[in-house]
Protein backbone atom coordinates (compact mmCIF):
# COMPACT_ATOMS: atom_id res chain seq x y z
CA UNK A 1 0.00 0.00 0.00
CA UNK A 2 2.62 2.03 0.88
CA UNK A 3 4.50 1.54 -2.41
CA UNK A 4 1.24 2.27 -4.83
CA UNK A 5 0.78 5.25 -2.61
CA UNK A 6 4.41 6.62 -3.36
CA UNK A 7 4.02 5.81 -6.78
CA UNK A 8 1.05 7.81 -7.35
CA UNK A 9 2.49 11.04 -5.37
CA UNK A 10 6.04 10.51 -7.78
CA UNK A 11 3.70 10.22 -10.97
CA UNK A 12 1.19 13.23 -9.91
CA UNK A 13 4.58 15.28 -8.91
CA UNK A 14 5.88 14.25 -12.35
CA UNK A 15 2.38 15.52 -14.26
CA UNK A 16 2.02 19.01 -12.33
CA UNK A 17 5.86 19.86 -12.45
CA UNK A 18 6.08 19.32 -16.34
CA UNK A 19 2.65 21.52 -16.97
CA UNK A 20 3.09 24.82 -17.77
CA UNK A 21 1.44 27.87 -16.02
CA UNK A 22 -0.16 30.14 -18.64
CA UNK A 23 2.16 32.48 -18.55
CA UNK A 24 5.40 30.84 -18.06
CA UNK A 25 5.23 30.58 -22.00
CA UNK A 26 4.89 33.96 -22.51
CA UNK A 27 6.10 35.78 -19.11
CA UNK A 28 3.54 38.60 -18.94
CA UNK A 29 0.70 39.97 -21.31
CA UNK A 30 3.07 43.03 -21.49
CA UNK A 31 5.87 41.22 -22.27
CA UNK A 32 4.33 40.66 -25.78
CA UNK A 33 4.01 44.17 -26.84
CA UNK A 34 4.99 44.76 -30.20
CA UNK A 35 5.69 47.96 -31.43
CA UNK A 36 5.09 49.19 -35.22
CA UNK A 37 5.49 52.87 -35.36
CA UNK A 38 4.17 56.01 -33.31
CA UNK A 39 3.21 59.44 -35.22
CA UNK A 40 2.71 62.12 -33.19
CA UNK A 41 0.93 65.66 -33.77
CA UNK A 42 1.02 68.90 -31.33
CA UNK A 43 -0.39 71.45 -33.44
CA UNK A 44 -0.40 75.38 -32.75
CA UNK A 45 -2.28 76.94 -30.26
CA UNK A 46 -3.62 81.15 -30.77
CA UNK A 47 -0.41 81.87 -29.31
CA UNK A 48 3.28 81.07 -29.08
CA UNK A 49 2.98 77.51 -28.48
CA UNK A 50 5.30 75.11 -30.61
CA UNK A 51 4.03 72.84 -33.03
CA UNK A 52 5.48 69.62 -33.66
CA UNK A 53 4.93 66.40 -36.18
CA UNK A 54 6.79 63.27 -35.18
CA UNK A 55 7.36 59.87 -36.21
CA UNK A 56 9.37 56.89 -34.17
CA UNK A 57 9.55 53.37 -36.04
CA UNK A 58 10.51 50.42 -34.78
CA UNK A 59 13.67 50.57 -36.40
CA UNK A 60 14.66 53.54 -33.79
CA UNK A 61 14.68 56.03 -36.90
CA UNK A 62 12.57 59.07 -35.73
CA UNK A 63 11.39 62.45 -38.04
CA UNK A 64 10.84 65.43 -36.61
CA UNK A 65 9.17 68.66 -38.04
CA UNK A 66 8.94 71.33 -35.58
CA UNK A 67 7.84 75.33 -35.15
CA UNK A 68 9.22 77.49 -32.33
CA UNK A 69 7.64 80.75 -32.17
CA UNK A 70 9.25 83.79 -30.39
CA UNK A 71 5.92 85.78 -31.27
CA UNK A 72 2.84 84.54 -32.32
CA UNK A 73 3.65 85.13 -35.53
CA UNK A 74 7.57 85.36 -35.48
CA UNK A 75 9.04 81.42 -35.66
CA UNK A 76 12.29 80.88 -33.77
CA UNK A 77 14.65 79.30 -36.98
CA UNK A 78 17.23 78.11 -34.76
CA UNK A 79 15.37 75.29 -32.99
CA UNK A 80 12.74 75.01 -35.89
CA UNK A 81 12.83 73.15 -38.90
CA UNK A 82 12.89 69.11 -39.93
CA UNK A 83 15.15 66.27 -38.06
CA UNK A 84 16.28 63.05 -38.16
CA UNK A 85 17.66 60.75 -35.86
CA UNK A 86 17.68 57.18 -34.14
CA UNK A 87 16.70 56.57 -30.39
CA UNK A 88 19.23 54.86 -28.69
CA UNK A 89 18.79 51.81 -26.70
CA UNK A 90 17.96 53.18 -23.54
CA UNK A 91 15.31 55.71 -25.50
CA UNK A 92 14.07 52.79 -27.16
CA UNK A 93 13.39 50.76 -24.11
CA UNK A 94 11.94 53.90 -22.42
CA UNK A 95 9.54 54.19 -25.33
CA UNK A 96 8.47 50.69 -25.23
CA UNK A 97 7.87 51.07 -21.23
CA UNK A 98 6.15 54.43 -21.32
CA UNK A 99 3.73 52.92 -24.15
CA UNK A 100 3.06 49.69 -22.24
CA UNK A 101 2.36 51.60 -19.00
CA UNK A 102 -0.31 53.82 -20.83
CA UNK A 103 -2.56 50.90 -21.26
CA UNK A 104 -3.10 51.83 -24.83
CA UNK A 105 -5.86 48.92 -25.50
CA UNK A 106 -8.01 50.93 -22.81
CA UNK A 107 -6.66 54.65 -23.18
CA UNK A 108 -8.90 57.35 -24.91
CA UNK A 109 -9.10 61.04 -25.27
CA UNK A 110 -12.08 62.96 -24.83
CA UNK A 111 -12.99 64.71 -27.88
CA UNK A 112 -13.17 68.43 -26.77
CA UNK A 113 -15.10 71.62 -28.79
CA UNK A 114 -13.22 74.03 -30.24
CA UNK A 115 -10.20 75.63 -28.61
CA UNK A 116 -7.82 78.50 -28.65
CA UNK A 117 -4.62 75.80 -27.31
CA UNK A 118 -3.05 72.77 -28.86
CA UNK A 119 -4.30 70.25 -30.21
CA UNK A 120 -2.53 66.69 -29.92
CA UNK A 121 -3.03 63.65 -31.84
CA UNK A 122 -1.31 60.01 -31.50
CA UNK A 123 -1.84 57.19 -33.34
CA UNK A 124 0.39 53.90 -32.25
CA UNK A 125 0.51 50.62 -34.71
CA UNK A 126 0.77 48.04 -31.81
CA UNK A 127 0.43 44.20 -31.46
CA UNK A 128 -1.35 44.31 -35.10
CA UNK A 129 -3.73 46.92 -34.14
CA UNK A 130 -3.62 50.56 -34.53
CA UNK A 131 -4.57 52.99 -31.74
CA UNK A 132 -5.60 56.90 -32.63
CA UNK A 133 -6.32 59.46 -29.74
CA UNK A 134 -6.73 63.10 -30.30
CA UNK A 135 -7.66 65.85 -28.12
CA UNK A 136 -6.94 69.38 -27.09
CA UNK A 137 -7.09 67.87 -23.53
CA UNK A 138 -5.29 64.38 -23.51
CA UNK A 139 -6.49 61.86 -20.98
CA UNK A 140 -3.96 62.41 -17.58
CA UNK A 141 -2.96 58.49 -18.61
CA UNK A 142 -1.14 59.90 -21.26
CA UNK A 143 0.97 62.40 -19.26
CA UNK A 144 4.76 60.85 -19.31
CA UNK A 145 4.01 59.21 -23.03
CA UNK A 146 3.41 62.67 -24.11
CA UNK A 147 6.18 64.31 -22.53
CA UNK A 148 8.25 61.43 -22.98
CA UNK A 149 7.58 61.95 -27.18
CA UNK A 150 7.91 65.70 -26.61
CA UNK A 151 11.77 65.14 -25.15
CA UNK A 152 12.40 63.11 -28.35
CA UNK A 153 11.32 65.55 -30.84
CA UNK A 154 13.18 68.73 -28.64
CA UNK A 155 16.03 66.43 -28.93
CA UNK A 156 18.47 68.73 -29.61
CA UNK A 157 20.82 66.14 -30.77
CA UNK A 158 18.57 64.76 -34.14
CA UNK A 159 20.42 66.03 -37.32
CA UNK A 160 18.72 68.34 -39.25
CA UNK A 161 17.13 67.47 -42.63
CA UNK A 162 16.06 68.75 -45.89
CA UNK A 163 13.64 65.51 -46.30
CA UNK A 164 9.71 66.37 -46.09
CA UNK A 165 8.17 63.20 -44.89
CA UNK A 166 4.03 63.23 -44.96
CA UNK A 167 3.43 61.84 -41.66
CA UNK A 168 -0.20 60.09 -41.26
CA UNK A 169 -3.09 62.47 -39.52
CA UNK A 170 -6.48 61.05 -39.95
CA UNK A 171 -8.68 58.88 -37.29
Amino acid sequence: MKRSMFSAVIVLMAILFSCKSPSAGSANAADDFKFSKLIYHLSRCNGTCPSMDLEIDNNKAVYVNREFYKTKSTIDSAGSGRFKGTLSQEQYNKLIDVLKKSNLDSLNFTPVGITDVSETTIIVYYNGKRKYLHSARPAPEANELITFIKSIGNDKNLERTTEVKELETGN
